[in-house]
């Protein structure tokens, strides 16, 4: 989606809308996710069609070919980002790589992201395998502690996501019951929900001004986030040697002393926005992710079994999982990628081509630049994950579909479960 203030005699069809507020009233009401809404628009209109979201006028694209056209043949053109009363408070001012302007200085801290995920996690299997297993011993006993008990894992999920980012991030852990890393989730959490809720102030810009208490509150709460951001950064500025790189922090802080690149471009605020882009998106597609492998493994319990006795035949139960592990699971890998058991699978159980408008990590010049380390980290927590225990429903709950969503304007999130976990071996 593109967007401008500025309604112009080239703009394609689309549905009309009221005075002030343009298609927000119609959006509001309906009870289908934008995404289908959308989807409905093409058919009326076309697969280029515009609305009106408050006074920002917007051209939505539709289908893969579109899209691809769009991102890959005009990246350029489609590279900048639109700003937003909620955007602009969360990357201060557009200083991050998620939501900043196509510019020099996003190209440059884009760089230095990639570089820390090359050194830290991509290239060297073994070291990222380390990473991610360090949390093992903390996840084993937290699940340990449930056994036979209804519980939801949301908490459990995001203490071991969280805890890999920390180490990656700021090269520390928390334990699973530490107030700080209960305080974070907590923030995140928070900044999530009041986000997606929607601000007034993202659409008809002027009620910025005339601030809601959901909008002091999301200020509040990010406001305490980058402070915790920015404690890290401090103890890092204090503890750095110059050595060996141990985390995202690190490196950057390296390539800032080193002068290599342009230090203009090098600010405090652009490293916090850098390593916070990082750090939030590392944690919550992620969290989100096995959330939705967990109830969909539980809700289709024959794909458990499958995973199971794919990882018992390949692994077996004497190591864990390992990424040298992909070309021997091929089922169990596709599981976490998809809300449709098999459906990247044929009948004889082999992967197969995914459909040309499956594009989770985007494309063109604003490709996610962790998917290398999201798929490598998904992999191994999922296939030990089931490697190690069953999940199931709870008595009484046998009829409750565990694969149902709760579609959020920039997420489809999984709605609040209860399992019961017991260890296989």
């Amino acid at each position: 989606m593109e967007s401008t203030e500025q309604n112009t005699k080239d703009f394609p069809p689309g549905p009309k809308g009221w005075p002030l507020v343009g298609n927000i009233i119609e959006l509001a009401r309906n009870e289908k996710p934008a995404s289908v809404v959308f989807t409905e628009y093409a058919k009326e209109y076309g697969n280029i069609f515009s609305i009106r979201v408050g006074k920002r006028w917007a051209v939505v694209l539709n289908g893969a070919a579109t899209i691809k056209e769009a991102l890959l043949k005009k990246g350029v053109e489609f590279a900048n980002r639109t700003t937003s009363y909620t955007t602009d408070l969360f990357t201060e001012g557009g200083q991050d790589i998620a939501f900043g302007q196509y510019s020099p200085s996003w190209k440059l801290h884009r760089k230095l992201a990639f570089s820390a995920f090359r050194k830290l996690a991509t290239g060297d299997n073994k070291r990222f395998e380390k990473l991610v297993y360090s949390i093992i011993p903390a996840l084993t006993a937290n699940l340990d502690s449930k056994l036979s008990e209804p519980f939801d894992p949301h908490t459990s999920l995001s203490s071991s996501i969280y805890n890999i980012l920390a180490s990656l991030c700021f090269g520390k852990q928390y334990e699973f019951d530490d107030p700080q890393l209960t305080r974070l989730i907590y923030l995140s959490k928070e900044a999530d929900k009041l986000a997606g809720s929607g601000s007034l102030a993202d659409f008809i810009p002027i009620f910025k001004y005339v601030p809601t208490p959901g909008q002091r509150k999301l200020e509040a709460v990010w406001k305490e986030f980058l402070g915790f951001i920015s404690q890290e950064l401090e103890e890092h500025r204090e503890k750095y040697d110059g050595g060996f790189h141990r985390d995202a922090l690190t490196v950057s802080t390296r390539i800032k002393d080193e002068g290599k690149e342009d230090m203009n471009l090098i600010t405090e605020t652009r490293i916090r926005q850098t390593v916070t882009d990082v750090f939030t998106a590392g944690t919550d597609t992620s969290i989100f992710t096995l959330q939705w492998c967990v109830g969909l493994m539980v809700q289709y319990p024959e794909v458990q079994a499958k995973v199971a006795e794919e990882v018992d035949r390949v692994v077996g139960r004497d190591r864990l999982p390992s990424l040298d592990d992909r070309g021997e699971l091929v089922y169990t890998p596709q599981q976490p990628c998809t809300r449709l058991c098999g459906h990247f699978l044929d009948e004889s159980g082999k992967v197969r081509l995914h459909p040309e408008g499956f594009m989770p990590f985007s494309t063109g010049r604003r490709v996610c630049i962790g998917e290398s380390v999201a798929k490598a980290e998904l992999f191994l927590i999922f296939a030990w994950l089931f490697q190690h225990y069953k999940f199931s429903k709870p008595i009484g709950q046998e009829e409750k579909d565990f694969s149902e969503g709760n579609p959020q304007p920039a997420v489809n999130m999984m709605k609040d479960i209860e399992v019961v976990v017991e260890k296989r071996f």
